[in-house]
């Protein structure tokens, strides 16, 4: 059964409160199918499985956004983080003032998942075993990765009539204060970049009749979206990029809609970590937050705001409707009306000959037939 943040935070706490020190190894992915593994030599968790089978590790299959729970517990400073490639270095890692330290494992260009993991395992009970004897008291190790992905095997199907496949329709937020969906977050650093498919969860919110402010957390950073409320409109001010509760970037958007409208955007809005120059891009997005005084009158009768959904919306970038249709079309037939009555006033004719008041009068004559 899946373990909720919570659950897996009281575990955390006890392991703080009883143990010296706190080891954390991290893989940056690791799933369900990374315990499963085999090769030909067998598991690739050797000494983790004997810890297991002599009841000295416990194994936690389904815990909840467990590397985030452990970093709002035991944050990861520069000082407190390593990185390990070898057996070489792992006697330069401890530092007897430190209660709590994270190993990040150096992989080769060339390994394989099985021998990567393998080498993981052996690291992790050498630097326990040496923690171990160095710190005096009880030591607590944790075995986790940043993020959970799942695994598909491909097989080869008969083709049969498949049915029409809706594209990925993002993820969508709901708080208190506001809707927001977001389709393609992606983390890059230089020419690095991942993708967050999760859902992030509403840290914080507060709001008033004047603005709102909704921070959402992901694994590796936080967002704050800043409203501003007017009699008429809502607009969205800026949009900040926090690491461990400190903002390191933000972006001035200073867009918005009327109330009861959403506000949706395929232009990417990218967020530059002013720290070490990696960006946070959302290449599209929508948005809507809800009016404060019908929030207040909604709590007061009981009524439930999860039953609302986006309005219509104001797009951001170039689009057509009914009012731009008929606006170029009137435009259309009055430029054509100016245009025949210009031609018309350069093609009309001039008299070669006028009338002198002051000469001889201008005389005809015309001869007449028989």
């Amino acid at each position: 059964m899946k373990m909720k943040s919570s659950d897996f935070s009281n575990i955390i706490e006890v392991a703080i409160e009883r143990s010296k020190v706190v080891v954390l190894f991290v893989e940056e992915t690791f799933s369900t199918e990374d315990i499963s593994i085999k090769d030909k030599i067998g598991s690739p968790f050797y000494h983790l499985d004997q810890e297991l089978r002599e009841k000295k590790a416990t194994y936690l299959p389904s815990v909840s956004q467990a590397f985030k729970t452990l970093k709002s517990h035991l944050q990861p400073l520069a000082s407190y983080v390593f990185y390990l490639s070898d057996s070489s270095s792992k006697l330069r890692i401890y530092d007897k003032n430190l209660r709590h330290f994270y190993i990040y494992f150096k992989d080769g260009a060339n390994e394989t998942r099985s021998s990567a993991l393998r080498r993981h395992d052996l690291l992790m009970q050498e630097v326990y075993l040496v923690v171990r004897q160095i710190a005096a008291g009880p030591v607590v190790a944790f075995y986790t990765g940043k993020v959970n992905p799942v695994v598909v095997e491909t097989l080869k199907l008969v083709p049969t009539k498949t049915e029409n496949v809706r594209p990925h329709p993002g993820v969508t937020i709901f708080s208190s204060g506001a809707l927001f969906k977001f389709i393609g977050v992606y983390a890059s650093i230089g020419l690095r970049r991942s993708m967050f498919s999760q859902i992030p969860v509403v840290a914080e919110e507060s709001w008033d009749e004047r603005g709102l402010t909704t921070r959402m957390t992901y694994t590796d950073f936080e967002l704050e979206f800043s409203f501003g409320f007017k009699e008429d409109r809502w607009t969205i001010d800026n949009v900040a990029l926090l690491e461990w509760g400190e903002e390191v970037g933000r972006t001035e958007v200073r867009v918005g809609a009327p109330w009861n409208w959403s506000y949706v955007c395929s232009e990417p809005l990218v967020l530059v970590n002013m720290r070490d120059g990696s960006a946070v891009t959302i290449t599209h997005y929508q948005i809507q937050p809800f009016n404060f005084k019908e929030y207040i009158i909604g709590r007061r009768s009981n009524s439930t705001d999860r039953t609302r959904c986006f309005g219509p919306a104001v797009n951001c970038g170039p689009y057509f409707n009914a009012h731009i249709l008929a606006g170029l079309m009137v435009t259309f037939f009055c430029t054509v009306i100016l245009t025949y009555g210009v031609v018309s006033l350069y093609n009309i004719n001039a008299n070669s000959i006028y009338d002198d008041a002051q000469g001889k009068p201008l005389v005809i004559v015309a001869e007449g037939g028989r």
